[in-house]
């Protein structure tokens, strides 16, 4: 099964939720996937920036295999840069467009 989060909240808290959502995901044994992406655009930014107090869940979850792509237009008009991502993150065109793409290529659509 391939499965896409998307992640629109700058709340802290709210981050921590679908890293973890992604982890029990990828902890439960009942559940087989094979790829797993989480599509960032909005204020979800805050999520996957350096300075991002769950940098290290998301650096965890990269290094078991879930795929971060963040929205090119959210960088648009705010004082955050490609080089201020975590390394790894892909920035793609549009955020919607990028959920809809995966949507179309058979990915379970998850908003935590």
């Amino acid at each position: 099964m391939n499965v896409v989060f998307h992640h629109t909240e700058d709340d802290p808290d709210f981050h921590a939720r679908v890293t973890g959502n992604i982890e029990n995901l990828l902890d439960d044994e009942t559940v087989e996937t094979d790829s797993v992406v989480l599509v960032s655009n909005g204020g979800g930014i805050a999520l996957l920036t350096e300075d991002s107090p769950r940098r290290a869940a998301v650096e965890d979850l990269q290094k078991r295999g879930v795929a971060f792509k963040q929205c090119s237009n959210t960088l648009t008009g705010i004082d955050i840069t490609e080089s201020d991502l975590i390394d790894g993150v892909e920035l793609v065109s549009s955020g919607v467009g990028e959920v809809a793409r995966l949507e179309a290529a058979g990915y379970v659509y998850i908003t935590p």
